[in-house]
């Protein structure tokens, strides 16, 4: 089961690289486009600013959940390296239990605030509340995340040696 989790998670975190990177590639052309028609005709697209802001904040929030994934987050763990095996595990299982805690109170939170978010945004023609829709994906993600390794700490222990030490070079095991 927890395998089937973690390959849902890896095709997620694919679609979300995907999306992150293709909102990238149209801010890029909506905004040479802007240029090019500024200095073509002297005359900016109205719409370019309002849908680079949307892009921008959806770039943002799908890659979050990429940066998480990829474990390319900044982590400073000079006395966690220090600890033994188990007591690293302890640390990890209880560190995971107030990330979920936080990431439960975001996502509790959501349904209070997302209808507070209503309205259309000019030259868009979306409602507010898709701005933070990623960021609530992002979150649920990364909570059923670390759920994941929580269980997966539980029932298997502590990962060996070698997984530890390859799972901190960049890219993951090599």
């Amino acid at each position: 089961m927890l395998h089937l989790l973690d390959r849902f998670l890896g095709l997620t975190e694919k679609v979300f690289f995907v999306g992150a990177n293709g909102a990238l590639i149209v801010i890029l052309f909506i905004n040479i486009a802007n240029i090019g028609s500024r200095f073509l005709w002297e005359r900016g697209l109205i719409w370019v600013f309002p849908w680079t802001t949307v892009l921008f904040v959806w770039m943002v929030f799908l890659g979050f959940y990429v940066i998480y994934r990829r474990n390319r987050d900044i982590k400073v763990d000079i006395v966690y390296r220090l600890l033994p095996l188990r007591a690293q595990n302890a640390v990890t299982i209880l560190t995971n239990l107030v990330i979920m805690t936080l990431m439960g109170i975001i996502l509790w939170q959501a349904q209070t605030l997302l209808p507070r978010q209503v309205g259309n945004m000019d030259y868009v023609g979306l409602q507010r509340y898709w701005l933070s829709v990623p960021f609530y994906a992002s979150c649920s993600l990364i909570l059923l995340d670390f759920l994941r390794d929580t269980f997966e700490r539980l029932i298997n222990g502590p990962p060996d040696e070698g997984a530890q030490v390859s799972a901190n070079v960049p890219g993951g095991v090599q």
